[in-house]
C-alpha cells in the first residue's frame, strides 16, 4: 500500500516542516517534503493531517504492561494485547521488561517472550527484552523484591542468555555488585546494551563501568542516591558522561519538571530517552495491584509501594511528551529524538528507524494539537487509528 501523509507539521530531528508531505511505499519512507500545487500521484492513498503533527514512531526501551498484564504474566495473550496498548500510544518499537524474578521463573519468562519475538518479528513492536536485574542493589531496590536480585554469576547469566535467543537486547545492572564485571564484558561482547541503574555506586565504579561500554542508565535520578555537593556518585556521572544515555520518566511525579530542564540543560536533548516504566495498572484505574512481585496501591495514577516508595508508573508516551513540551519547555525537534532516536541510536537501529527521514522504515506517528495519538504506523502499515482516516481530493 502507498500512503502520503500531507498537509501536517512534520517533526524531523532538528527542524519542523510546516505543511509536510510524507510519502510511504513499501514499508519505507520514500521522500519527505513541503506541500506544493503539483497534484499527488493517484496510486498513493492520500491521509489529510491539516492540523496534525507527525513524529517518528515513539521507542520505550522500559516497561512492564498495562491493561492489567505484565510482560512475566504466562497467559498466552499478554504480548498481543500488550503490542496493540503500545501501538495506541504511538509506540513501534519497545522492549518487554522484566522485574527481577527467582531464576527458576526467570529463564521461562525469557523464553516465552524471544518465542513471541522470534515468531511476530516482522510484525510486532516488541522489540525485544529488558532485563532489569536481576544484578541490582538491594539498597537501591525501588519497587522490586529485593529477595530476588542476585550475586552475579556467569554461569547463571549465559542460562537467561541462551534463553533468551539473541532478544536480550538491553540489561540493568548494578556496576558495585561483586562478580558483576565478567558478566558486563560477556553481555557487551554478545551484544547486550549495558544499562547502570538500581546503584548506589561511587563515580570511580561508575566511571569503570562507563569504561567498560555501559551505555544507558536507567531512570536517572530515581533508585540512586541523590545528588551531593561533596561526593561523585552515579548520579553526577549519569549527567556528565557524554557515553551514557539517560532513561527518564517525565510524568512529573517521578522526577519534578524543573528537575528535567535542569537535566536537559546538563545532559542535552541528545542524550535523554522519555520511557514510561508503566506496570500492569496502566490505563485500568486506581487501586491495588501486584507489581514486580510487590502489593502496590494507585491514586491519582501515582504508583506506591506501602511505604510510600514509588513503584513504577501508569504513563503513556504521548503524555510524556506533553510534559516535555508544555511545561519543560522542550522543542519538537528535541522532543522527537527525546521520544525515539536517542533510544534508537542506542540499541543501534537508528539507521532503520527513530525519525522521519528518506529511505527509514515507515514509523509514524500522528498526532492531534493536544498530543493524542491519531494513528499509528509501523513499517507502511496502519497498526491504529482513533477515527476514521479523512481523505482528500488528490
Amino acid at each position: 500500500m502507498k500512503y502520503v501523509f500531507v498537509d501536517g507539521e512534520v517533526v524531523t530531528p532538528h527542524s519542523v516542516i510546516d505543511s509536510g508531505v510524507v510519502a510511504v511505499e513499501e514499508k519505507k519512507i520514500k521522500s519527505v517534503s513541503q506541500l506544493s500545487a503539483n497534484k499527488i500521484d493517484k496510486e498513493y492513498e492520500v491521509i489529510n493531517c491539516a492540523g496534525k503533527i507527525l513524529m517518528p514512531g515513539f521507542i520505550d526501551v522500559h516497561t512492564h504492561g498495562a491493561l492489567g498484564y505484565d510482560f512475566t504474566d504466562e497467559k498466552p495473550d499478554t504480548c498481543s494485547v500488550l503490542s496493540r496498548h503500545y501501538y495506541a500510544h504511538g509506540v513501534t518499537t519497545l522492549l518487554a521488561t522484566l522485574s527481577p524474578l527467582s531464576h527458576s521463573l526467570l529463564i521461562p519468562a525469557v523464553h516465552r517472550l524471544a518465542g513471541y519475538c522470534g515468531k511476530n518479528r516482522e510484525h510486532s513492536n516488541i522489540y525485544g527484552i529488558h532485563l532489569e536485574g536481576p544484578y541490582l542493589n538491594r539498597a537501591m531496590r525501588g519497587g522490586n523484591r529485593g529477595e530476588y536480585f542476585e550475586t552475579p554469576e556467569i554461569d547463571k547469566w549465559r542460562e537467561v542468555f541462551v534463553a533468551g535467543q539473541g532478544y536480550v537486547r538491553l540489561m540493568t545492572v548494578a556496576p558495585e555488585l561483586t562478580g558483576i564485571i565478567s558478566v558486563m564484558e560477556d553481555a557487551i561482547r554478545n551484544g547486550v546494551v549495558i544499562a547502570l541503574g538500581h546503584s548506589s555506586a561511587d563515580g570511580e565504579t561508575a566511571q569503570r563501568a562507563i569504561n567498560l561500554g555501559a551505555k544507558q542508565v536507567t531512570h536517572v535520578f530515581n533508585s540512586m542516591p541523590p545528588l551531593h555537593h561533596r561526593e561523585v556518585g552515579i548520579l553526577a556521572e549519569s549527567l556528565l558522561s557524554d557515553k551514557l544515555d539517560v532513561q527518564l520518566i517525565a510524568d512529573g511525579a517521578h522526577v519534578h519538571p524543573k528537575i528535567i530542564k535542569l537535566a536537559t540543560k546538563v545532559k542535552g536533548a541528545d542524550h535523554i530517552m522519555l520511557i514510561t516504566d508503566s506496570i500492569r495498572a496502566t490505563e485500568v484505574g486506581d487501586g491495588e495491584y501486584y507489581s514486580a512481585g510487590e502489593k502496590v496501591s494507585v491514586r491519582n495514577g501515582i504508583v506506591h509501594l506501602e511505604n510510600g516508595t514509588l513503584a513504577g508508573s501508569t504513563l503513556v508516551l504521548e503524555k510524556a511528551l506533553r510534559l516535555i513540551v508544555r511545561e519543560v519547555g522542550v522543542d519538537l525537534p528535541e522532543a522527537s529524538r527525546m521520544v525515539s532516536l536517542n533510544a534508537a541510536r542506542s540499541l543501534g537501529i537508528d539507521k532503520e528507524t527513530g525519525s522521519i527521514e528518506a529511505n527509514k522504515r515507515a514509523d509514524i506517528v500522528v498526532l492531534d494539537g493536544d498530543f493524542n495519538v491519531d494513528m499509528t504506523m509501523r513499517a507502511g502499515q496502519i497498526e491504529y487509528k482513533r477515527f476514521p482516516i479523512p481523505q482528500m481530493a488528490k
